[in-house]
């Protein structure tokens, strides 16, 4: 089994943060791991020990969070690298204070630390998200200004802390509403030669296509074809319009309704139990101009613990076809993950063939 992330904030991490730390300012060390150790530390999620780390800092740090962020400037540097796994997840309680403390320090202040911070050794996404939310549009115009960074991990920043939905952060209302702010970051980005930096402005877009699919769509018009980087982006952008199967969005690479006959689907099983493999095989034939491009997708209708079913979309290939024939097998295993749990009842499995549903068959998930 995995390790959990949370396993990474390990008792010897708090030791030699204290021990660095010490080194830095006056502190004790006994006391500083105490005051991160105790309990409930043991029960305690991944974010809940991030947070009493912040918590240790401020409370040992100087009084003034000007001399605390000179600080954790001397300090990240030296708890960076490879002395620890998963090191620049377990410094985001650096950036963390700033957050703690943004009603005595200075805009100008807050964007230094944290942009220094993110290539110094961590990451910021989260610790901005508040100063976005209160004053977006002076924020923005230096995130702007960071997407023309030297240095990759910044100009992903720029992109990764104003993502309307990231995951497990502050929400932004106001971008969910309304993304055109960050639409100039994103232009800026469109051909970044960093990988890091072409998943985060992706990660962006698809974001943003969950509540504005007009702006990706536009976004997407201008730019798609203009750069081997930028079309990579904008299909991966897309992600989420094109499961849903979005004309527009299929449009865009060549994915054209196609008309079949002789659609068949098999399942292995009717009658399935939980732990086992389900196997099915669909077979047709298209009709009419072979489209520029075949995407071949399954969704299962999954029961839900209310008793109604919902669908997730699973991708099987995506080709230029050569032939009228389709002929696909494919496998799916219900076990429950950590993102979902399978209830037993009425299922359904659908083959989609460049966004259309082409066959559907209903099975029984028994538990």
């Amino acid at each position: 089994m995995a390790e959990e992330l949370r396993s990474y904030f390990s008792v010897a991490y708090v030791d030699f943060l204290a021990q660095t730390l010490s080194s830095e300012t006056q502190i004790s060390i006994p006391a500083f791991t105490a005051y991160c150790l105790q309990e409930p530390w043991n029960e305690m999620a991944l974010k809940e020990r991030m947070a009493r780390l912040t918590d240790a800092i401020v409370t040992f740090l100087p009084d003034d969070p000007n001399d605390g962020v000179a600080i954790l400037k001397r300090l990240l540097p030296r708890i960076s690298g490879d002395a620890f796994k998963f090191a620049d997840m377990l410094n985001m309680f650096v950036p963390d204070y700033v957050v703690r403390h943004k009603e005595k320090l200075e805009l100008e202040a807050v964007l230094d630390a944290l942009v220094f911070f993110t290539h110094k050794g961590t990451t910021s996404e989260f610790a901005i998200r508040p100063f976005l939310h209160e004053q977006p549009e002076k924020v923005m115009k230096v995130m702007q200004e960071l997407a023309a960074h030297p240095h990759p991990n910044v100009r992903r920043f720029a992109s990764e802390g104003c993502r309307p939905r990231l995951p497990w952060a502050m929400a932004l209302p106001k971008f969910k509403k309304d993304p055109a702010l960050i639409v100039p970051i994103l232009e800026v980005l469109r051909a970044d030669d960093s990988k890091f930096v072409q998943k985060s402005v992706a990660n962006n877009l698809n974001d943003i296509a969950k509540d504005n699919s007009d702006v990706v769509l536009d976004y997407a018009d201008r730019w798609l074809g203009s750069h081997a980087t930028t079309n990579w982006i904008i299909k991966h952008g897309s992600r989420t319009l094109l499961k849903q199967g979005v004309p527009r969005a299929l449009a865009l690479f060549g994915a054209s309704p196609v008309k079949l006959k002789d659609s068949h689907l098999t399942l292995s099983h009717e009658n399935l139990d939980f732990g086992d493999t389900l196997s099915f095989q669909f077979e047709a034939e298209i009709l009419g101009d072979l489209p520029e491009n075949l995407r071949l997708e399954y969704g299962i209708d999954f029961m839900k613990s209310n008793g109604k079913q919902s669908r997730k979309i699973f991708k099987i290939s995506e080709v230029k076809p050569h032939n009228r024939e389709i002929s696909v097998t494919k496998s799916h295993k219900f076990i429950d993950y950590s993102t979902r749990k399978h209830y037993g009842g009425a299922h359904n499995v659908a083959l989609i063939v460049n966004g259309v549903e082409a066959a559907h068959h209903e099975f029984d998930l028994i538990r």
